[in-house]
């Protein structure tokens, strides 16, 4: 069995897990209306951004200085997670350490920062010290650098189920024996050309109601997480504290347009029904969903879980705290592992009228108490693909 061990959040709801969990107790998101992003464009005036972060008291400043956000975001967070597991890096095991990331969109602000400099400036004139923050696998490198392994490193940028495939990867690194600890971490950051970006095709709103029949698009948002992975026997050897164990990862997909979720539900429902068996549960404790306020997914998501999971499984919805954005796969892992370890359900953030038709047990008011032994995280993403995650009560 694989085992969670350690836990960093940098979440728009809060910083660390005490702080997220305060925000689920009071059932207050991190959306707002921010500073430096030039709004409103199109009407947009509120972003969930990670505040009251600074880098620098994690990351030594003469490194701080030279990330972008993104990789502030990613590599602070597996700062956290590392001590929280209480991992010490060193010759004995820095080979059997790997690192696995996700993102959705990386740094976006230097990609415009470089490539403008290279229209304006032309080759010569250009900044080559940002041209690493450009690429997707920069987070994974800073973390290897900061901690000096020499395992396994691989960063995956899948759209929606990016960090769940870091996830995936890192389980059956340990599975195999290939690594004795797995460093998993998502992140993305907001910038302008992603409000740009994503304003365009009408789906941003300034209100995230996953599951709200007044739903008209997502809340961009930002974050970084991280979770420290080992065997579950490696973990009790140390007597290290195990916040749950990773019943199954399973994923799917189906044939989608690239901007478009898969409308049949098949890869949804496949992935689902996958992982409920690799687990071995009939139903799980509760339910981690992936609804984004947009029309379509919580939608098609309603109808997957009804048909796979049943009507009776409370269903809660992460993003609604910490706004929307690709690379959140990890951050939504480590909520539901925090939630399950500590016996507390979120309420759903901007809930008010329950989506028509729809028979789920949603999370609407106030946070439940609730002994869950599973929790089960679903994930569908434009293009047709779809992860599920099965997550068990520790011991």
């Amino acid at each position: 069995m694989i085992a969670i061990t350690g836990i960093g959040i940098l979440s728009p709801a809060g910083i660390g897990k005490e702080g997220l969990l305060q925000s689920f107790a009071a059932t207050c998101s991190g959306i707002s209306e921010p500073a430096g992003f030039g709004l409103p464009y199109g009407g947009i005036t509120r972003l969930a951004m990670v505040r009251n972060f600074f880098a620098n008291d994690a990351i030594p400043a003469i490194k701080a200085r030279r990330m972008s956000r993104f990789s502030q975001l990613g590599l602070a967070s597996a700062i956290e997670a590392v001590k929280d597991a209480g991992i010490e890096v060193n010759d004995n095991n820095r080979y059997r350490i790997a690192i696995a990331a996700g993102t959705g969109l990386a740094s976006t602000d230097s990609t415009d920062r470089f490539y403008e400099g290279l229209l304006r400036e032309g080759p010569e004139a250009t900044n080559p010290m940002i041209f690493p923050e450009t690429v997707q696998n920069i987070v994974g490198s800073h973390i290897a650098m900061h901690f000096a392994t020499r395992g396994q490193n691989i960063t995956f940028s899948h759209a929606d189920i990016s960090s769940e495939l870091a996830l995936l990867y890192g389980v059956e690194l340990l599975k195999d024996g290939q690594a004795d600890v797995v460093i998993v971490s998502g992140a993305d950051e907001l910038s302008t050309s992603a409000v740009i970006g994503y304003a365009s095709f009408g789906i941003v709103s300034n209100e995230m109601r996953p599951f709200d029949r007044r739903r008209n698009g997502f809340v961009l948002g930002e974050g970084g997480a991280t979770i420290i992975l080992e065997r579950l026997d490696d973990a009790r050897k140390r007597n290290a504290r195990v916040y749950c164990t990773i019943g199954a990862v399973e994923i799917a997909s189906y044939p989608a347009p690239n901007i478009s979720y898969d409308t049949t539900r098949v890869s949804m429902e496949r992935a689902i029904q996958a992982a409920l068996a690799a687990a071995n549960i009939g139903a799980p404790g509760f339910i981690s969903s992936c609804a984004n306020a947009t029309p379509d997914l919580d939608r098609l998501e309603a109808d997957a879980l009804g048909k796979t999971v049943g009507t009776s499984v409370p269903v809660t919805a992460y993003r609604s705290y910490h706004g929307y954005f690709p690379g959140d796969g990890i951050l939504r892992t480590a909520s539901a592992a925090l939630c399950m370890d500590r016996g507390i359900l979120p309420a759903i953030a901007g809930l008010d009228q329950p989506l028509e038709g729809c028979g789920l047990d949603l999370v609407i008011g106030s946070p439940r108490t609730l002994q869950a032994e599973s929790a089960l995280m679903a994930s569908f993403s434009t293009g047709g693909s779809a992860a599920a995650i099965v997550l068990r009560k520790k011991g």
